[in-house]
């Protein structure tokens, strides 16, 4: 008999232990579905590795988009829908220096074949018309250290590179002699490659503090040098003799200073995960502050249906979503007020910009509420 009874437990065992397991197969499926984190990440010299960048950074921001996601997703394998990634890289971009040089001096008589009767240039146009002028058909990569006069309440002597890219004139910025001498040089020139790109750092700092110039933003340079003149660039029949060459270097603000640029840029891109990967996103993830309760209340505090609506939420600071409640926020509704805020001039407003809101609610009790919207034809509209 025990052995009758014995059975029948353990068969009763085995019946009812699939069911445990799924449950929790089920409640680990939910979980899933619900984790999402927000990250800020910069890519680390193993990162570029594994993705078999062996230069440390990506050759376009096309390569970037479609490397990183792989990458976030071995990082972050458990980040699902609604889950971002704000992912810094760094990003080849070179500057392409001169090839060969032509040093020139605007004559009188290029003045006068182009018609400028007062013997110099006024507007940076006419330089750019006496260059594809004078030469038509030059080689990529041509610099020209051109010397000019150009008037600007007064006449002066300027000496600046202009160099041939792509089909068109990149103007560079040239030193004038009193601005070596400023640099602590006797002669406008300096003695070595290293001297050039020290003391040019820090001169840009002082010349270009008034022009506006952005972290990021890059500047062509042209110094000059005192050193044998391989080329015949004086045009003198000797090649071992010494006169000037002029060369292109480039510096890149970071806010505050100048450094010389070698080629490489720091990026940002914002991923997005889809539910099912990460994509590039622009997605901005705002908190409606007070200012803008305030706003949208006195925005719409006189239209016709937002009137009680619109006085409770800038009285209580929280959007009423009851629907039996007579100062009810319907989805319309708040997509309108969406609309005027996202409007109001302080925003990314870009077709195709999205925006996840949360904002403060009233449904019985204190909370927040999200709202996707996406600039489309013009107006937001929900995602």
């Amino acid at each position: 008999m025990k052995k009758i009874i014995y059975c029948l437990v353990i068969l009763g065992l085995a019946i009812t232990s699939c069911n445990p397991n799924e449950d929790i197969y089920n409640a680990l499926d939910a979980q899933e579905d619900v984790i999402a984190g927000d990250v800020e990440y910069t890519l680390t010299d193993e990162d570029y590795d594994e993705l078999e960048k062996s230069f440390g950074n990506f050759d376009s921001e096309d390569e970037a988009k479609s490397l990183i996601p792989g990458l976030l997703s071995s990082k972050f394998p458990v980040w699902g829908l609604g889950s971002s990634a704000n992912v810094t890289f760094d990003l080849y971009a070179p500057k392409r220096e001169e090839k060969s040089l032509i040093r020139y001096t605007v004559s009188n008589q290029d003045y006068d074949d182009l018609g400028h009767t007062f013997g110099n240039f006024d507007r940076e146009s006419e330089i750019y018309e006496f260059l594809d002028w004078k030469y038509p058909t030059p080689e990529d990569r041509t610099l020209v250290s051109l010397t000019y006069k150009f008037f600007s309440g007064s006449t002066n002597t300027l000496n600046n590179g202009f160099l041939y890219i792509n089909g068109a004139w990149e103007f560079i910025l040239g030193f004038t002699n009193a601005e070596y001498n400023i640099m602590g040089e006797g002669f406008p020139n300096f003695s070595s490659e290293d001297e050039a790109a020290e003391k040019t750092a820090i001169f840009l700092k002082d010349k270009l503090k008034f022009d506006g110039y952005n972290a990021g933003d890059i500047v062509g340079t042209m110094y000059k040098l005192f050193t044998t003149d391989v080329d015949d660039i004086d045009g003198d029949g000797s090649t071992t003799d010494r006169t000037t060459y002029s060369y292109v270097k480039y510096f890149i603000f970071n806010g505050a200073n100048w450094s010389e640029y070698f080629d490489v840029i720091s990026s940002t891109i914002q991923f997005g995960h889809d539910g099912t990967t990460w994509v590039p996103d622009n997605t901005i993830k705002y908190t409606l502050t007070g200012g803008d309760v305030t706003f949208i209340s006195d925005t719409f505090i006189n239209v016709s249906g937002f009137e009680g609506p619109a006085d409770n939420v800038g009285f209580f600071g929280s959007f009423d979503r009851r629907a039996s409640s007579g100062n009810y926020w319907s989805d319309a509704m708040l997509l309108e007020a969406f609309n005027a805020l996202l409007e109001n001039g302080n925003f990314v407003t870009d077709e195709g910009q999205k925006y996840v809101l949360t904002f403060v609610i009233y449904n019985g009790s204190t909370t927040n509420e999200t709202k996707a919207v996406i600039k489309t034809g013009g107006v937001w509209v929900y995602q």
